[in-house]
């Protein structure tokens, strides 16, 4: 397969960084630890360097492929078991609904995804968190280290809020870039993801929440106050705020931010959560 992929004409703007290490992908499923039981949804499977692991569990396995080229190679290698499932299409644009199991059981996802649109993937998965068990996907590094942050860290971002709301995330382990083809230019990292409804059950509107969270990040060096000006008028009336809107957005809690953004949809729409 290494041969395959290194005569491969990788497309930049698909983000195209294939691993070619078997052992790292055998340590990746082995931790993901797929069962005959589970609905497997890879991102991108690319020469199935993955897949191949995968399948063999005897999980259902549906490999979502954006790159027309590569289907004829994932059918060819994998197209004949029944419990396989090739697609191809863009993960972004697709409604995770259309295969779903039955009630009771929630799909699984793993994916190398393109470094470049890393936060995109992930919203699209927590916009449909409702379908999803867990996650174990392949990120650049910095990425990571931002995914897990604590507030008052430099990489406390948006993807920190949205990746500790709507799942518990862990970093288990580093990737030299030396195992891919074409190499990058910088290390990665596995994290895994288990969707967590605890604090999920406490947002208002989860839709809403996640577009209030965007902006509020989008003026982070600013004050509450001051950025919350675009969204819903903000008034003296200090009861209807339980955050000194004096704050950054980069120095609350995610406990907080949800409380925060409850108010706010509230003070927008006039409803609090039954």
């Amino acid at each position: 397969m290494s041969k395959d992929v290194r005569r491969f004409q990788a497309r930049k703007s698909l983000g195209q960084n294939f691993l070619t290490d078997e052992n790292i992908a055998r340590k990746m499923v082995r931790l993901f630890d797929p069962k005959p039981g589970d609905r497997i949804v890879e991102i991108g499977p690319g020469f199935g360097v993955l897949t191949r692991y995968l399948v063999e569990s005897g999980c259902e396995y549906f490999g979502i492929e954006i790159d027309q080229r590569l289907i004829p190679v994932l059918e060819s290698r994998f197209g004949g078991r029944e419990n396989v499932h090739i697609i191809q299409g863009d993960f972004r644009k697709f409604h995770l609904e259309q295969i779903a199991p039955a009630a009771g059981k929630r799909l699984r996802l793993i994916g190398n995804i393109p470094y470049h649109i890393t936060s995109s993937i992930l919203f699209t998965a927590f916009r449909q968190y409702r379908l999803i068990q867990d996650m174990m996907l392949m990120v650049q590094r910095e990425v990571a280290e931002r995914i897990v942050a604590a507030p008052g860290n430099k990489n406390y971002s948006l993807l920190s809020v949205l990746s500790q709301t709507f799942s518990q995330p862990q970093i288990r382990f580093h990737i030299s870039k030396h195992v891919f083809h074409p190499k990058p230019d910088v290390e990665s990292s596995v994290v895994y993801f288990e969707i967590k409804t605890d604090r999920i059950a406490r947002i208002v509107d989860p839709a809403f929440f996640i577009e209030t969270v965007k902006k509020l990040f989008g003026q982070r060096r600013k004050t509450l106050r001051n950025s919350l000006r675009q969204i819903v008028p903000v008034t003296a009336d200090r009861d209807r705020w339980s955050i000194d809107l004096q704050r950054r957005v980069e120095t609350l809690t995610v406990e907080e931010i949800i409380d925060l953004v409850n108010q706010v949809h509230t003070a927008v729409h006039g409803k609090t959560k039954a």
